[in-house]
């Protein structure tokens, strides 16, 4: 059955939600059946429509300046995606339109202010893999491989007797989700400026990341005590103030439509 599937309306519809009841009705039933590849088929199937409406609901959030909540669905959209990629061909990858996901969520994720994450260590006892509950072992391993997908459900390996070491600031976290930032702080300009001109979460776009030049008094509202806009990390009264003009990121972004004249000037910062 083909559903249009492109905002958060569609996903609403309860059409979706059967689908989704019947795709695991299926893998599991095949599952116990033995039928490992109809089982597999089903999961795929199950898991790129997830990974769509995951997709939408993290766009809509955006849309609605709910900035922190989109973070956290693009993450599980990343993780989501690359599991499927793993345990897919490239025309089921391309077909079920993860393909696309896969490119768009780290531009997504490259226009967040976020630079600070906690990172928590753990003491792991012992794993176990999720599929024949074998305990993991250097020299003894079962003959599941992590990642990969046995009879229509994933293998991953489960942590026992886990203890707490320690809590780490760090800028390039294994879990995204954990930002240490207050977002009321944070400038989402960027990101509002983008969604401004996407009607739905399948447009393409691309962001190209540059610099450009400004005249001195266009900055004459920055504090002299404040990070100077070139960006250097020095305070703008140790670096750029006494110059003519200023060089200061830039991003343009190449939308794959038409845009109006009268919106495509520059937004200047400052």
């Amino acid at each position: 059955m083909k559903i249009r599937l492109i905002d958060i309306e569609d996903t609403r519809n309860p059409v979706v939600n059967q689908i989704l009841g019947e795709l695991d009705r299926k893998k599991n039933e095949a599952a116990s059946t033995g039928n490992e590849e109809l089982a597999n088929d089903c999961w795929r199937e199950l898991e790129a429509l997830k990974v769509n409406i995951k997709y939408i609901e993290a766009f809509e959030k955006i849309k609605s300046k709910r900035y922190r909540d989109a973070w956290i669905d693009l993450e599980r959209c990343e993780i989501d995606v690359n599991s499927i990629k793993i345990n897919s061909d490239s025309g089921f990858f391309i077909a079920s339109r993860c393909h696309f996901i896969e490119k768009q969520v780290p531009k997504w994720q490259s226009l967040y202010p976020y630079c600070l994450f906690i990172s928590p260590g753990f003491k792991v006892g012992y794993y176990t893999c999720r599929i024949c509950n074998h305990r993991i072992r250097p020299r003894s391993r079962c003959s599941h491989i992590k990642g990969k997908i046995y009879n229509g459900e994933l293998c991953v390996h489960e942590a026992h007797d886990v203890e707490m070491l320690e809590i780490s600031l760090v800028r390039n976290p294994v879990q995204k989700y954990s930002v240490a930032h207050n977002d009321e702080t944070l400038d989402f300009s960027l990101i509002n400026y983008l969604s401004d001109f996407l009607d739905n979460a399948f447009e393409n776009w691309e962001a190209h990341w540059t610099r450009m030049s400004f005249p001195m008094e266009r900055f004459s509202r920055v504090d002299p005590g404040s990070d100077c806009p070139c960006k250097s990390g020095k305070k703008f009264e140790e670096c750029c103030i006494n110059e003519k003009e200023i060089s200061i990121p830039h991003v343009d972004f190449e939308f794959f439509k038409k845009i109006p004249d009268e919106k495509t000037r520059v937004r200047f910062p400052y």
